[in-house]
């Protein structure tokens, strides 16, 4: 049976055709050549060689390609990984600076209201504002106008008070007349009562006038007994 001879197209064995045709046919076509079956199984065991050798390497690239795109997977993933680590960070930053500032104003607020309250109540006093509706002359009073300077003063306290003791009055110390003594040179009219602050301002125009221990002890008295 090996010595059965077969026509076989040897371009099959060949390597790459040639893509330029022949200008002109052969003028003389020669009979196909025929191959025993051991040539047939040499020619096939040549062109799988040669394939083999051709595309023997394309294992290898094929690895090498598949760990490269690994490699550039986890390196997009590394990046990604470190942004969101610096948005996070950034976040946390802004989310801190926010905190902060939120607790200074509230502070700052806190210690303009006091310093506002202190102001109303000192100049409550000064305008003669009984010393028990201090308090509620406090809650009646709309401070939303006053305000703080850069040198920490309270702007428009006065005005405030001033509008308060207008609209109430009744906040204010009231007068008290009492009668002059029996014989006096009033005639029996009554005089009205001086205020703490006429007083102390009297005794003091005593001590500027006159500073004797007695009037010294007497206005430190005096200064004393009205909380001054």
């Amino acid at each position: 049976m090996k010595n059965v001879r077969f026509p076989l197209n040897l371009q099959l064995f060949a390597g790459e055709p040639d893509p330029t045709p022949p200008l002109d046919p052969p003028a003389d076509p020669q009979p196909p050549k025929t191959f025993t079956q051991d040539e047939v199984d040499r020619l096939i065991t040549d062109r799988l060689s040669r394939e083999r050798k051709k595309y023997g390497d394309y294992d290898d690239l094929k690895t090498k390609l598949t760990e490269f795109e690994q490699a550039e997977e986890e390196r997009k993933k590394a990046e990604m990984s470190a942004h969101e680590r610096l948005e996070a960070e950034k976040a946390e930053a802004l989310k801190a600076a926010d905190e902060a500032k939120a607790e200074r104003d509230q502070a700052l607020t806190a210690a303009n209201q006091r310093l506002i309250k202190a102001e109303f109540r000192a100049l409550a006093r000064e305008l003669n504002v009984r010393k028990d509706a201090i308090d509620d002359a406090l809650k009646l009073a709309d401070l939303s106008a006053v305000t703080v300077d850069d040198e920490g003063n309270a702007v428009g306290v006065e005005d405030v008070v001033k509008a308060l003791i207008e609209n109430k009055p009744f906040l204010v110390e009231q007068t008290k007349s009492k009668p002059d003594p029996i014989g006096g040179a009033s005639g029996g009219e009554q005089k009205p009562e001086k205020t703490k602050d006429q007083l102390l301002a009297e005794m003091a125009e005593k001590v500027k006038a006159n500073p004797t221990p007695g009037n010294i002890a007497k206005f430190t008295q005096l200064k004393r007994e009205l909380n001054k």
